[in-house]
């Protein structure tokens, strides 16, 4: 069994006790990352960051949500600084590493996360279950943790191996509040596995990615719903991009890529909920108006949550013709004005509700041709 040390470097106070060993390498805005070192059940030894949201060590009651998150191909090492340090390149750690203090607020309320992300031995081709394994014992051992909001994610690599833990049993898929495996191999191994677990799934790919074949992605969900999933995963799928969505796109904190982020989703996830019902769209119909009124309204009032409620409405611009300005696009019913030409323009509104899932619909307004308006 390997001793512990504590070493904080505001206080250069040392503590021993059990277990692992920990350096301060980042304390901001009283958020800390720490690098920590384990000797799993199985004997092997991991390495490891963790990082506290600010407010976690003068808030002795607030119970977090915690993810753990796995790197890809490219960040394997021996789990020793400097060798570490790798992990900083990419994904969460490296937002963390940019400064945002993983704080985020989803209807109406704000809460931090608390990751954990561990480092693959060099020997190792893929991850090994039990890297999970200990860092969910870790979390509920030595953290003030949700124990029904532990999530995990990763990227290609590491996001296989989030459909691979998952997939492995049943019991391993209840341990989760959520899975979020981003540009996935096709690593699943049971479907039936995710599905009997009622485990919420928010899968991230790219048409286009050449490594990781999208096709992965469509069949591994396919394969949960062919097992009468009641809890259905949902997909972030871009046009392009690649398999590198993940540098910027996946788990970027803002709204520049996904709304509602992968942080708001999970937020929203918790094993003590029943399986959600996700919104039903209801758009009031395809338009058509004369090339010389320019304006009208593209209307999901009507849309209704079975279980919860609506919490978004998000009206983005699909096709059609350069000209035409859209409004109010965050509200059940949009303003659109200057259709300056004749032609089709084709609208999408997602509708999201208090899980953070949501449905969508398209409108088309047809613009007719006549005298356009100048």
């Amino acid at each position: 069994m390997d001793l512990f040390y504590f070493r904080e470097v505001k206080s250069r106070k040392v503590i021993r006790t059990v277990f692992f060993l920990f350096f301060i390498f980042q304390l901001n805005a009283e958020a800390q990352t720490t690098a920590g070192r384990l000797t799993a059940m199985n004997g092997e030894k991991i390495g490891f960051y963790q990082y506290l949201p600010p407010g976690y060590n003068n808030d002795t009651t607030t119970k977090y949500p915690m993810i753990i998150f796995l790197h890809g191909i490219g960040e394997k090492g021996n789990g020793l600084e400097p060798a570490m340090k790798q992990l900083n390149c990419c994904g969460i750690p490296k937002f963390i590493v940019m400064g945002y203090d993983m704080r985020f607020t989803w209807n109406g309320k704000t809460e931090g996360f608390v990751v954990i992300y561990p480092q693959l031995a060099s020997r190792y081709t893929t991850w090994q279950n039990y890297y999970v394994d200990e860092m969910i014992r870790f979390g509920k051992s030595h953290l003030r943790i949700d124990t029904n909001r532990i999530f995990l994610t990763g990227l290609s690599l590491g996001g296989g191996a989030s459909w691979v833990y998952a997939s492995a049993s049943v019991n391993n898929g209840k341990k989760l509040a959520g899975i979020v495996p981003v540009v996935s191999p096709c690593f699943l191994t049971n479907g039936c596995n995710v599905a009997n677990a009622k485990l919420p799934v928010l899968t991230v790919h790219a048409v286009d990615d050449t490594i990781a074949n999208p096709a992965c992605n469509v069949n591994t969900i396919q394969a949960v719903i062919d097992c009468g999933a009641e809890v259905r995963p949902n997909t972030i799928q871009y046009v392009n991009g690649g398999h590198f969505v993940w540098v910027k796109r996946a788990y970027d904190p803002s709204y520049r890529y996904n709304n509602p982020t992968v942080y708001e989703w999970m937020l929203a996830q918790n094993r003590s909920f029943k399986p959600n019902k996700k919104p039903i769209v209801k758009v009031s119909g395809n338009i058509t108006i004369p090339a010389g009124r320019g304006t009208t309204v593209l209307d999901a009032s009507a849309s209704v949550d079975p279980d919860g409620k609506i919490v978004r409405f998000i009206w983005t611009k699909i096709s059609g013709p350069s000209s035409g300005m859209l409004t109010h696009e965050l509200d059940s019913r949009a303003n659109l004005k200057e259709l300056l030409y004749p032609g089709v323009y084709t609208y999408e509104v997602r509708v999201i509700d208090d899980r953070a899932e949501w449905s969508s619909a398209r409108m088309k307004v047809t613009v007719l041709a006549g005298t356009a308006l100048k």
